[in-house]
């Protein structure tokens, strides 16, 4: 089972397969198929609705299979926008993910309003005990501010096109991860009739909510399970 971890939490080594990966998928126009995909259903139930964290978390596990498929050894890694805040920060460096703005054309801005999140709010939104209190918390704006700090392909419906929009929603499928893990008996609760556990997930018709429920039957595990 592959874990997933912060991205400082990479080696060198990994981090070198990990981004001839990265070159790997935009080569083949995979990482373009997904920013269509996104794109094609931005408006349409993976955003503002209980769709959206299962939504995404099939999403970034069809790209992490992609990856995997160039190198099985590869976890996607997550970059936690509480703790690295500034456009000096490691993942914008030399040797991860910083040359892709100019290489791929992506008009990064890293510093865009509104702020990033704080470890505050990601905690105030730890503590809701309910699922229907909690995602909402999620999307806005813990999730929803990174996209718009970043700004360029980051803060339009096509952002997958930047690859940091996968470490991003890794964090934030983490952050739920974490919250399932503290909170195992809240029920899922559909925000709209259509967007409930067994109803299907748009671009996979034969994908629900309750096949992504439990992220451990899926092949992966996060390092805060590592923690004692």
């Amino acid at each position: 089972m592959g874990i997933r971890k912060n991205y400082r939490d990479l080696s060198l080594a990994e981090r070198r397969v990990f981004v001839g990966a990265l070159r790997h998928v935009k080569l083949t126009g995979l990482i373009d198929q997904f920013a269509t995909i996104h794109s094609s259903h931005f408006g349409h139930g993976i955003h503002q609705s209980s769709h959206f964290l299962p939504w995404h978390r099939e999403f970034i596990l069809r790209f992490e299979r992609a990856l995997q498929a160039h190198d099985a050894s590869i976890a996607l890694p997550y970059w936690d926008s509480t703790r690295d805040r500034s456009p000096d920060d490691p993942i914008w460096g030399d040797d991860f993910l910083g040359p892709f703005n100019a290489e791929w054309g992506l008009g990064r801005k890293l510093s865009e309003p509104p702020n990033l999140p704080t470890e505050d709010m990601v905690e105030a939104n730890q503590r809701q005990t309910s699922y229907a209190e909690f995602w909402p918390g999620l999307e806005r704006p813990i999730h929803n501010w990174p996209h718009s700090w970043v700004g360029g392909v980051m803060g339009r419906a096509n952002s997958p096109g930047d690859p940091v929009f996968f470490l991003h929603h890794c964090w934030i499928d983490f952050l739920w991860a974490r919250w399932q893990t503290n909170n195992p008996n809240a029920p899922f609760q559909e925000s709209q009739a259509g967007l409930g556990l067994n109803d299907p997930l748009m671009q996979w018709p034969d994908r629900t909510p309750a096949d992504v429920i439990d992220y451990r039957l899926l092949g992966y595990s996060y390092d805060f399970e590592l923690v004692a």
